[in-house]
């Protein structure tokens, strides 16, 4: 065999260069999205990490301290992501589509909504907060962008927000399944399709204004 065996408990090189709390939140966070929050345990993501469980009460006190900032690190996630893609050169539309069409393969089986409304009974006030207002900042940075479209004229004048979460709530239809595990339609492109299809002509002026 070339090389020495790896001791048991021994982090791999890739994962030493990466600090110890950020590693584990992102194996709470995928652990999270696996089993839901209820199901998820502190004894498994000590595993997954290959720490132990004192490592990750040093760092994270409670499981629902974890769970918070594994949600506020999605929700950053998603608002650099919608705001890289709402900001490039091609049509709005088109990058309306694309935004879509990345949410629903990348958050396959995921709906954050319920995802958040399973651990909330878990949750203290400040977590509630902290939660909220990651929410709020990535709803402030897609509604920028939808601002910045109006205001170019691309879009009707209406209120940035109400139009913002339109989309947004129109965003999660992606996530729909019925218990057969389908969707509206048969595939996540045509979802896509029309969806945008239904947005982009509702927030079109009416023909009688």
């Amino acid at each position: 065999m070339s090389g020495s065996p790896r001791h048991l408990g021994r982090p791999r090189l890739q994962e030493q260069a990466i600090p110890t709390k950020v590693r584990i939140l992102q194996t709470a966070t995928k652990l999270f999205i696996e089993q839901g929050y209820k199901n998820a345990s502190m004894d498994e993501v000590a595993l997954r990490t290959n720490v132990t469980k004192a490592t990750v009460y040093y760092y994270y006190k409670t499981k629902a301290e974890l769970f918070t900032a594994a949600i506020v690190g999605l929700m950053k996630i998603i608002r650099e992501n919608s705001v890289a893609i709402l900001s490039t050169d091609e049509t709005f539309e088109n990058r309306l589509h694309k935004l879509v069409t990345v949410f629903s393969h990348a958050t396959v089986n995921v709906d954050i909504n319920n995802f958040i409304k399973e651990a909330t009974p878990s949750l203290n006030e400040e977590q509630l907060l902290i939660i909220q207002h990651s929410e709020e900042e990535m709803h402030d940075a897609v509604e920028a962008c939808f601002a910045r479209e109006m205001e170019k004229g691309v879009l009707p004048l209406n209120n940035t927000k109400f139009i913002t979460h339109i989309f947004l709530s129109v965003l999660n239809m992606t996530k729909y399944r019925d218990s057969n595990g389908q969707g509206f339609f048969p595939t996540p492109e045509q979802t896509t399709t029309e969806i945008i299809r239904f947005f982009w002509k509702g927030i079109q002026p009416s023909t009688n204004d």
